[in-house]
Formats: C-alpha cells, structure tokens, sequence
C-alpha cells in the first residue's frame, strides 16, 4: 500500500480505523462494565465514573505539548508506540486489584489517546490525495461511532457473561493485533521538519483555524451537555426501551451522518456543516417541548444523524487549513473536543439539578446556534463556499 496511489488505501484506512475503535472502546469501558468493577474494586459507582473523566483529562492535557514533542519522530514508530500503550494499560487494568494502579493505568492510556488521535487523522490526510482526504477522515472516525453503536454493548454483555476483566484483556489483544496489522499494511511515514512559523501559537494563527475550533468547541459542548444526560430524556420523553432506545436512536443515526459526511464534506464542506448544526438546533428545539415516544424517537434519531459528521466536518477543515502542520493542529482540536466534553457534562449537570432535563435541550439550542453563526462567518478559510 502506497501513499496517494490514486485509490483509498482501504486496508490501511480500516486499520486505522480499528484503531479509532479501540481508542473509544478504552476510554468508555468503565461505564460499560461499572457495576461488576465497583463492586470488584470496592469503589463507589462514581469512583469507577471517575475513571472515564480522568482518561479525558490526561488525553486533552497530552495532545498538544506531546504531539509538539513528537513531530520529528517516524510517525510509524510513534503509532506502533501508543497502541502498544493501551495493550500494557488494558493488560494491568485487567488483573489489577488496586483502584491506584487502576486509575494510574487510565493516566497512561489517556495519554496515548491524546496522541493517537492526531496521529491516525494525520495519516488518513497524508495517504490520500487532497481531493480524498475527506473520505478518508471519514472512514478512519468510522471506527469511533461504531465503537460507541456496538462496541460498548458488547463490552457490556461480555463483561456480564465473563467478566470484567475478559473485556479488558480483550482490548489488550486487540491492541496486539492492531500492531500487527499496522505492522504489515500502514507505510512509514517521515515525521514533520522543524521549520520556522510552525510553533503551536503560529498553528493556532492559521488563517481560519480559530473559526474551527471556537465552532467544534460549542458544537461539542452544547452535544454532550444533553447527551451526557440520555437516562433522564429518555425518562422525560417516555421512550418505551429507555436509555438503551435512546443510545441505539442516537447511535445509528450517527453512522448515517458519518455515511453522509464521508460521502460529500470533500466537495460540499460548508453546506454539510451548516445543515448539520442546523438540523441539531431543530431537533434542540423539538426536545425542548419534550414529545412523546414517537416525536422524541425522530428527533433523537436525527440528532443522531447531524451530529455524526461533525468530526469528520471539521477534521476535514483543520487538516484543510493546517496541510502540512496538520497534525498538531488536529492536537489542538482534540483538546478541544476533550474540553467540550468534559464541560458538557459538566454544565449539563448544574442545569439538571437546578431546571430540569428541558433547560438541557435549551442551552444546547443556544450553543449549537452560536457554532452554526461562527461558521457561516468562516466563508473565506474555514468553511469556504465551494
């Protein structure tokens, strides 16, 4: 497999993608199997919650000072690097009795996470030609929705059936056989020359770069601060299935979005950004009245569907703008989506305590709407007319 042979290199995008996978797998499996772990590691439910939070928190404050780091390094080295990372981190999770060595092994792989990331999107953009990068992108984020659609119920029925600890030994293999496979199928790739005008506050100067980040940031935001909260919506609505019909509604709308986006956001960049916040802020608007069943089904599905290229949007933008320092600025962007989550949460669950599980929808309709105004404002560079 060679670099911009004129065709998508799927073998190596899909590996790529296994990674993006794994990676989500790895941060959200606390949750997936939280009563058997409390329970074996004698914490509190919000204990072994806590170890999602501290995943985000090292990924976000790895990936730009790392990534920075880094740029000289082979970029197969590095990936081989931090895959390895989450097979040692999963693997002591695993057999672990302690929650100090459980959370410090959570330190280790969020910090690879942090790092993988920009590492994989940066090889998606360099294996293709500029006209493909979109799709790639999109192919490589694939792995991430499905993680989240099948991944983590299957990590929660084996957790069940075998364990807590056969989930995460399975990660750790999974780790191992990723390597493999990038082993054989992903090309070495030089790391990036030092040049000057290329430091994180020269990449943060790229022209259209903070119109992407302040509009990923509010759409991430104003995503996870009802999304955080799927039980007490479903509650509110009614749904017959609960949280589960609202996650399985959610989630393969996304992979339609992520369909939609791969398909277009190369040649129709803006008006899938703009649709797409703009579908978000109808389906804020509809939950706000808190429907019934059969509304709320719709518009869960639909909120879905937007949301789900959302990565791939601006991805796509940032590799776009940043080209040859596309890595880091992909950092800069992970630590944003991080930032976004964890703030998500964070609002949303002062909201839900003070006004109820409607004022969620409204403060995410106002802060989808101000991202949807940054990018119309981005016509020149972020989300140029095409």
């Amino acid at each position: 497999m060679s670099a911009h042979s004129g065709r998508l290199p799927m073998i190596g995008l899909l590996a790529l993608s296994t990674t993006a996978f794994l990676t989500i797998l790895t941060e959200t499996m606390p949750a997936a199997v939280l009563p058997a772990m409390s329970e074996s590691l004698e914490q509190p439910p919000a204990g072994i919650g806590l170890l999602v939070s501290i995943y985000a928190l090292a990924s976000a404050a790895a990936a730009i000072p790392i990534v920075a780091l880094t740029r000289s390094m082979p970029r197969k080295s590095l990936y081989i690097m931090l895959v390895l990372s989450f097979a040692v981190a999963n693997g002591i999770t695993a057999i672990s009795t302690s929650y100090a060595l459980t959370a410090a092994s959570r330190v280790v792989a969020g910090l690879a996470a942090g790092v993988v990331w920009p590492v994989i999107c940066g090889y998606a953009i360099r294996l293709v030609d500029r006209k493909d990068m979109g799709r790639a992108v999109a192919i490589t984020l694939a792995g991430s929705t499905v993680a989240m659609v099948a991944g983590l119920p299957l990590g929660s029925m084996l957790g069940s059936l075998l364990g807590w600890r056969f989930s995460y030994g399975l990660l750790s293999l999974l780790a191992l056989l990723v390597i493999v496979w990038v082993l054989l199928v992903v090309p070495p790739m030089p790391g990036e020359e030092r040049k000057d005008g290329t430091s994180i506050h020269d990449v943060i100067r790229t022209p259209g770069l903070r119109v992407i980040l302040l509009s990923a940031f509010c759409a991430i935001l104003a995503h996870y601060t009802l999304y955080t909260y799927m039980a007490p919506l479903a509650e509110k609505t009614r749904l017959s299935g609960g949280t589960a019909q609202g996650l399985f509604l959610f989630g393969t709308g996304a992979i339609l979005g992520v369909l939609i986006a791969g398909r277009f956001v190369d040649t129709r960049l803006r008006l899938i950004a703009t649709t797409a916040l703009t579908c978000t802020a109808v389906t804020m608007l509809v939950l706000i009245a808190a429907p019934y069943q059969m509304i709320a089904s719709a518009a869960i599905f639909v909120w879905g569907a937007s949301f789900g290229g959302m990565p791939t949007v601006f991805q796509s933008a940032t590799g776009r703008v940043a080209e040859d320092n596309a890595e880091l600025a992909t950092a800069i962007l992970t630590t944003i989506y991080n930032l976004g989550i964890f703030g998500g949460g964070a609002v949303g669950g002062l909201f839900l305590s003070y006004f109820g599980i409607v004022s969620l929808s409204g403060f995410a309709l106002l802060i989808v709407s101000a991202s949807l105004v940054v990018v119309m404002g981005g016509r020149r560079h972020a989300f140029p007319r095409q």
